[in-house]
């Protein structure tokens, strides 16, 4: 009976594994789902782009606000990983970003500093030129019986003023799920 149990406990392992061979050193979460290594990548690839597209504008002056990463998957994905990457490449290619979320916070400590004659004032409040949308999408479906998993991570950037979008990028994220040699939930 113990040997059946080790059996069916070894039948029911689930893994994942990529389709293609180009980052076969990185680690794969069983479910399929995208790795702190394949998010700080995918971050790196696309800072990248958008740098590129400043190259031709001044650097000064020019603030980007990155916005909540929306995860539409059924992976609990911990964003954050994702857009502190961002944020740091975005910084080594000397692009400014601000915390947009962290606005009520910094009003707060400037009201109470004006209160208490304090020198916080509004006049450091910076305001973004650009933002950041980000989004993560599913796609499972089989294909020759096999459980294939694509995480798609779609980055905008959006010019504030006027909505134009500057840069469009994605990153699609295909893995194969291994089989549960024939057992069916």
């Amino acid at each position: 009976m113990k040997f059946l149990f080790i059996l069916f406990i070894y039948g029911c392992g689930t893994g994942a594994a990529y389709l293609s061979d180009s980052d076969v050193s990185s680690r794969l979460a069983d479910t399929g789902g995208l790795t702190r290594v394949e998010m700080e990548r995918a971050a790196e690839r696309i800072a990248t782009k958008i740098a590129a597209s400043f190259k031709n504008r001044p650097s000064s002056g020019v603030f980007v606000a990155i916005l909540r990463t929306k995860n539409d998957t059924s992976e609990q994905i911990s964003t954050e990983i994702f857009e502190n990457a961002l944020v740091k490449n975005l910084l080594t290619n000397k692009i400014f970003t601000l915390r947009t979320d962290k606005r009520e916070d910094q009003l707060r400590e400037i009201k109470l500093s004006q209160m208490l004659g304090t020198d916080l004032d509004l006049t450091n409040l910076k305001s973004p030129n650009y933002f950041v949308r980000s989004q993560i999408s599913e796609n499972v479906f089989k294909s020759e019986g096999d459980r294939i998993i694509e995480h798609t991570l779609s980055v905008e950037l959006v010019e504030v003023g006027s909505l134009v979008v500057s840069v469009s990028e994605k990153e699609t994220f295909s893995k194969k799920a291994k089989s549960k040699k024939n057992i069916d939930w």
